[in-house]
């Protein structure tokens, strides 16, 4: 389309028009879209402006997504209607397709993958201007009017029109009879099925029509759709007059239709399917039982790309029959597979035999599909014919292909977050093991020493032993905050609604500061663990005070994406702000290095960030965004 595509999106709730526009952003057809909360505002807005596509979700007051469908068709019969509905409503999307919505998309989908609703709204827009063209092609079509006799070889006494150009003969040569339409036009297939539908259909009245194919003068092969009318009787023959117009286009239109048709119900269910695939090679046999029930090729395999090469995963049961052994693809030896991939664009091969870098000089293969998988695979679709596939199929393949792209991706992006979680359960476990070693096996020792230090006092007095104490309680201090560290700075437990303001207030009690002010100019309430954003403030305040003068002011406020905490101290140096957070860095020879830790690893846990820049009166002002807040 050559404009954006207008969609009229109708959901009582006003915030998922934001979702829905995000969502349709993502692609690169361009959208306008336009939000309504009540479906009885939506049809006037109809009434007054002109939208491509309708969205509407099911689940509304006043008139739910099915009413409103009913609504629109009378209204607007040729206007795209695509219903949202929830995850199990299936009985709600069968019914919904039993009215003739153009399509439904059940929200879960989107969420995991967000590019399905702009490919969705673009196909149906797309399927509803091919049908207007069908429309329009078919009042314009050129056609033949014949005035014929009901004999056994249907004489034509009369022939006009486009006729050499519809059948390649001269309308003479058919009058002449050197020509007869039922022996020499009509296709050898069709011809006893075009005289028993007329036969059938002139017992029950004076008309007939249907669709056949003829065999133009060139030995083409066309599709014509024929009306006739018997006008008279003479001589005790039917006298016919009627109208024979090409239809070929039409029926290839509508086989592509049908094909596309096929292809997104197969992608939908396969789309489902993938959803449950956890790993590439699951994902890969999906889309080939898919494809193979949704096509008609000789083989398709996909091949996923591993260390610099591309190994074949998953084949077609057809496919194995021509291909026992799939090549595997690599930089290392020239192949138009590697290539396409490489350079991540879609190829079509009409004759393998025309291209010297193939992979295999003797395949069976004559021509050949190459799809890129986006970074993680390759698709390949074959058949033993040349130029086997068409423009449209090709448009085919490739609306798979940025569907399993997405599903590959979303694969990928799982692998990667279990992976992490894997590294992160070990982590754990090696903190626990190391907490538990300074729990007891240092601790220990430490009460060991703690104790007998008071029995040397009772018995000497030495100024050394006040260095012993304070050196052991230092060692406590640092016991304690690696254990803080280590058991809970990773984690945050159950999340809640909390008022900065009644936080600051409490955790402002808790620590030792001197003459130092707060001030907190936020009545923000945002989502956190209570407890953990606790341990987040009581650092940051101490951390102000142990390095600013003892009456030094620290502000608390709020940001668009989360809330800061600011002092007028000394600040902190810019090569020294990444260094804070790092576990024993300390600028104070009795700190102990993990406050600053502890903070960062809290609000990692909680999804935040943390960072850190000038403060307004000098100072230095940490930031944390990324924060949730909760509505009033």
């Amino acid at each position: 389309m050559f404009r954006p595509i207008r969609v009229l999106h109708v959901d009582d709730r006003p915030e998922y028009g934001e979702v829905v526009t995000a969502y349709l952003a993502e692609h690169d057809e361009p959208f306008t879209v336009v939000t309504e909360a009540d479906p009885v505002a939506a049809l006037q807005t109809l009434a007054d402006e002109e939208f491509d596509c309708l969205l509407a979700d099911y689940e509304m007051p006043k008139m739910d997504g099915l009413e409103l469908l009913a609504a629109v068709q009378r209204r607007h019969p040729d206007l795209p209607v695509i219903l949202l509905t929830a995850q199990g409503n299936e009985s709600v999307a069968s019914e919904a397709i039993a009215a003739g919505v153009t399509d439904y998309i059940p929200k879960a989908d989107l969420t995991d993958s967000p590019a399905v609703l702009a490919k969705r709204v673009t196909n149906a827009v797309e399927r509803q201007a091919y049908s207007r063209q069908f429309e329009t092609l078919v009042e314009t079509l050129p056609g033949v009017v014949y005035r014929t006799r009901e004999t056994s070889e249907w004489d034509t006494d009369f022939i006009g029109g486009n006729c050499e150009s519809l059948i390649g003969y001269p309308a003479d040569a058919i009058v002449a009879g050197e020509v007869t339409w039922g022996s020499d036009i009509i296709h050898p297939d069709d011809r006893a099925y075009v005289r028993d539908a007329v036969d059938s259909q002139l017992e029950t009245g004076d008309t007939f029509e249907l669709t056949y194919r003829i065999l133009t003068a060139d030995g083409d092969e066309k599709w014509v759709n024929e009306h006739g009318q018997r006008v008279a009787i003479e001589d005790g023959e039917g006298i016919f007059e009627g109208f024979i117009t090409d239809v070929t286009a039409l029926k290839e239109s509508e086989r592509q239709l049908a094909r596309y048709s096929d292809t997104l119900e197969g992608l939908q269910r396969t789309t489902r399917r993938l959803l449950e695939a956890t790993t590439p090679e699951s994902a890969a046999d999906i889309v080939i039982d898919g494809l193979e029930s949704a096509f008609d090729f000789d083989t398709a395999g996909i091949w996923l790309a591993t260390d610099d090469q591309l190994e074949p995963v998953a084949q077609t049961e057809r496919g194995q029959t021509l291909i026992d052994e799939p090549p595997i693809y690599s930089p290392a030896k020239e192949s138009l597979s590697w290539t396409a991939f490489e350079e991540g664009t879609t190829r079509r091969i009409d004759s393998m035999a025309d291209h010297s870098d193939r992979a295999n000089a003797e395949t069976p293969i004559s021509s050949e599909l190459i799809v890129p998988l986006g970074e993680y695979a390759l698709l390949n679709i074959g058949s033993t014919e040349p130029a086997a596939f068409s423009d449209a199929d090709a448009e085919r393949v490739q609306l798979w292909a940025d569907t399993v792209t997405e599903a590959f991706g979303r694969i990928d992006q799982l692998q990667r977050l279990k992976a992490r979680e894997d590294e992160l359960t070990r982590q754990r476990d090696r903190l626990d093991q190391f907490a538990s070693v300074v729990s007891h096996d240092i601790r220990n020792p430490i009460n060991v020493a703690s104790g007998r230090l008071k029995l040397a006092a009772e018995e000497c007095d030495s100024e050394q032993l006040e260095i012993i104490d304070r050196a052991l309680t230092r060692m406590e201090e640092l016991i304690d905050d690696a254990l803080v560290l280590a058991r809970q700075g990773q984690t945050v437990g159950e999340t809640e609604a909390v008022a900065l303001a009644d936080l600051v207030a409490q955790c402002w009690g808790t620590v030792a500061t001197a003459d130092a002010t707060i001030d907190c100019r936020s009545d923000a309430i945002i989502r956190a663990d209570r407890s953990r954003l606790a341990d987040v403030f009581e650092n940051l305040f101490r951390n102000s005070v142990e390095h600013g003068d003892s009456d030094v002011s620290i502000t608390v406020g709020t940001t668009e994406s989360g809330f800061y905490i600011a002092d007028d101290g000394p600040g902190i140096p810019a090569d020294d702000r990444e260094r804070i957070f790092e576990t024993g860095y300390s600028t104070e020879t009795d700190g102990t290095g993990f406050g600053l830790a502890i903070v960062r690893e809290i609000v990692e846990a909680h999804g935040w960030e943390i960072g850190v820049v000038d403060s307004e009166g000098g100072g230095a002002r940490f930031e944390i965004t990324g924060v949730d807040f909760v509505d009033r």
